[in-house]
């Protein structure tokens, strides 16, 4: 939130420094709460690994187990067809569900990598970020390592079709220098004139103690 625009509403000094505090409180608070909200989806991912190598560890067991089944089967041609269809159903088995975890695992990351890229634009609200996400993971953006390939073009394009889903960014206002405080007139009494015009504060305060009925006068 720009402190000009809530200049533009009359609003003193203080008022526009609680409100620009607040607000930056209520972003720094969801800022911490999308990265708890993060955290909790990388240790979901990192189970779900650590699932697929227990799976993995028995698929190598249960091939072990084959393995030794056709080694001993190799004077019986009925056991030996037995344990080949056996080996092949198993690998089938294994191979659909790597592929699935991988293509889970694979989609999981792409959202997570929407959300991450979503979180360092500002959006007007809540909703509007909530339906820039869901229209960007539906646009399957391609992944080179980290990065979505087209993001950027499609945040441009987005901004310029929806303008409204976006904070709009305040020209910087040059700042205006101070002004110098007035230096205090010194009026004698009994005199018609201004005697001391433009003295500094040292000086109104010796005249002062010299004369004590003098008027000191800050009018220029």
């Amino acid at each position: 939130m720009k402190r000009a625009f809530l200049e533009e509403f009359g609003l003193d000094k203080d008022a526009v420094d609680k409100i620009i505090a607040e607000n930056g409180s209520d972003i720094e608070n969801a800022k911490q709460s999308a990265a708890k909200k993060f955290d909790t989806e990388r240790e979901t991912l990192q189970g779900q690994i650590t699932d697929l190598q227990a799976q993995v560890k028995q698929r190598d067991t249960d091939l072990s187990d084959i393995q030794k089944k056709l080694n001993a089967a190799q004077e019986n041609a009925d056991k030996l067809t037995e344990a080949q269809e056996a080996l092949t159903g198993l690998q089938s088995k294994y191979d659909t569900e790597r592929q699935a975890w991988e293509a889970k695992n694979a989609q999981q990351a792409y959202e997570f990598a929407v959300r991450e890229r979503a979180n360092a634009l500002e959006f007007s609200s809540s909703a509007a970020k909530k339906e820039f996400i869901r229209e960007a993971i539906g646009k399957g953006f391609k992944m080179e390592k980290d990065t979505l390939l087209g993001f950027d073009d499609y945040v441009k394009v987005y901004k310029e079709n929806d303008p409204g889903a976006f904070v709009a960014e305040q020209p910087k206002q040059p700042e205006t220098p101070p002004e110098d405080p007035k230096k205090p007139d010194i009026v004698l009494p009994g005199n018609s004139g201004i005697q001391g015009k433009g003295k500094s504060l040292s000086d109104m305060m010796k005249a002062k103690n010299s004369n004590p009925d003098m008027v000191v006068s800050f009018d220029k």
